[in-house]
């Protein structure tokens, strides 16, 4: 049977004032190491003892002291808290400068528009970030996929994606080939087109993508048949 452990709540608590008074055997330096006042710092560490179980300091009104138990704790303590102090500043680091693997879902089409040009003044600005560019025409989830961006025509964004624009608005035409046209009328309005046999694209989520029009300050999407 498969366990999930979790941190318990306020388990870290008191640990860095635990360090600093094991180190400086002294809870005054302790606390201006730290910023804080003495009284901090002692209940601080009270709440510690109280949590562990344990007396961890000996105190006097000269000098302070590590029980057995304070010995203990300070060996398995502190390597941990510095491993996680280099762990935070590894992390800090990451979100300091771009770097590691950038994976990029794209449309086929739009790889020689917005990718190709940019990619080599990209990675000359950003040297330690590898850039991965799956070009498919399938609209795959970019979040479950593993993509951290993907680039999408306007209506094949998912409502809860953050979006940000890379170009202009561009229009987009009705067009047939001669031959189709030959065999069925030229539609001259919108409603013309439910009697022709029009593609149609399926967004991420499975709804059929409409077909948007502007109809003088107004935009008109309709959705048609097609095989």
């Amino acid at each position: 049977m498969k366990q999930y452990f979790t941190v318990r709540q306020g388990a870290l608590d008191g640990v860095e004032a635990f360090l600093r008074v094991a180190e400086h055997r002294n809870f005054r330096k302790a606390a201006a190491e730290l910023g804080v006042t003495p009284s901090a710092i002692s209940q601080a560490v009270r709440a510690l003892e109280t949590r562990v179980g344990a007396t961890l300091f000996l105190r006097t009104t000269r000098s302070v002291g590590l029980t057995q138990a304070g010995e203990r704790f300070l060996s398995r303590a502190k390597p941990a808290f510095e491993e996680l102090v280099a762990a935070s500043e590894a992390a800090r680091e990451l979100g300091q400068r771009p770097t590691g693997l950038l994976r990029l879902s794209a449309p086929r089409a739009v790889v020689p528009i917005l990718l190709e040009p940019r990619i080599a003044s990209f990675c000359q600005a950003y040297p330690e970030v590898e850039v991965e560019v799956v070009a498919n025409d399938e609209l795959v989830d970019v979040a479950a996929e593993g993509f951290d961006a993907g680039i999408r025509l306007g209506q094949f964004i998912a409502a809860d994606m953050v979006a940000v624009r890379l170009t202009p608005p561009f229009p987009f035409v009705v067009v047939g080939s001669p031959d189709y046209l030959h065999l069925r009328f030229r539609p001259e309005r919108i409603e013309h087109l439910s009697q022709h046999a029009c593609l149609r694209m399926r967004r991420s989520n499975g709804s059929i993508a409409p077909w948007s029009f502007v109809d003088g300050n107004r935009t008109v999407e309709a959705t048609f048949r097609g095989r």
